[in-house]
């Protein structure tokens, strides 16, 4: 089955629907109103909100303050269609979109805008024993396992097993990465009383491979995230660099390896690999996709 517009319409497909997505139909359904239909496709019927997702892994919030229903968002947008739907491939040259569930889509202009992915800068361990903090689905595993391992430790009597149980590690230090230590600051303080556990037995840790810390901030304001985290006992491993992450310790370049459980890898991101299917251009080292001074694909103006 092929899904077209009407005839007299001309159909622009979103595919992701993120912060640039929503925007994007947003302003096109209203600017177009009576001139187009906007078709807005994602796998999940909610849009997340992405900068709240350390919180949910916390336990400080709910999921459900970081989901806001897509039917909710374009409730008065009358020529958008939300599809809830897995995008599988892109026919440029036939402006044809096929989707896993609802056969393919006609349209005449594609917005491509299914943001990034986790970059683990091929590092091995990392996919198998880490935790990705970039979508609902990462946030909710970090918190099951975080109440899993803490209530291991909790009955555990090997010193050393419960210490490394104990020992929660953030790789990076951009905003994601201080913002969820930020969180684990608090929630040990719950967590061990909760378990009824020595708040000080709990070890914190952020690995870095820069000298400094949040380096796209002012050197004044970072600074000061420095002594906040200080004064809360948490342990910035600056100029390390991990080179393996097992299930129960990560190896360290140039150090002893660091006994730990839990890895959440915050080091940064890339292009998403799912557009590899839609032929785009990609940049050199392949990690963005390449665009004009307009944001469009190089090829596929």
């Amino acid at each position: 089955m092929i899904i077209g517009a009407e005839k007299s319409k001309k159909r622009i497909a979103v595919i992701g629907a993120g912060i640039a997505g929503v925007k994007a139909a947003k302003t096109l359904s209203k600017k177009l109103k009576n001139e187009a239909e906007i078709i807005l496709i994602d796998k999940h019927s909610y849009h997340t909100m992405m900068t709240q997702l350390h919180e949910v892994a916390a336990g400080r919030v709910p999921f459900t303050n970081a989901q806001y229903d897509l039917q909710k968002l374009f409730a008065h947008q009358k020529n958008v269609q939300l599809l809830t739907d897995e995008v599988v491939g892109l026919d440029k040259t036939a402006k044809k979109i096929t989707t896993k569930f609802n056969g393919v889509i006609a349209y005449d202009y594609v917005i491509v805008a299914i943001g990034g992915e986790p970059n683990d800068f091929g590092v091995p361990g990392v996919k198998t024993h880490g935790f990705t903090l970039w979508s609902m689905e990462d946030a909710l595993k970090i918190k099951r396992h975080l109440e899993k391992t803490v209530e291991q430790a909790a009955l555990e009597h090997d010193d050393d097993k419960r210490k490394a149980l104990l020992n929660f590690v953030v790789a990076g230090s951009g905003f994601t990465g201080i913002e969820m230590i930020g969180e684990l600051i608090d929630w040990r303080r719950v967590a061990a009383r909760e378990y009824k556990l020595d708040e000080s037995e709990f070890t914190l840790s952020v690995v870095e491979m820069m000298p400094t810390i949040l380096n796209t901030l002012d050197r004044q304001d970072a600074d000061k995230v420095v002594k906040y985290l200080t004064k809360h006992h948490v342990n910035l491993l600056l100029n390390h660099a991990i080179t393996e992450v097992a299930a129960d310790h990560i190896k360290i370049k140039d150090g002893a390896d660091v006994p730990t459980h839990t890895l959440i890898w915050t080091t940064g991101v890339q292009g998403n690999t799912q557009a590899t299917s839609y032929g785009l251009e990609k940049t050199e080292r392949g990690q963005r996709l390449t665009a004009n001074e307009y944001m469009e694909a190089v090829g596929f103006e």
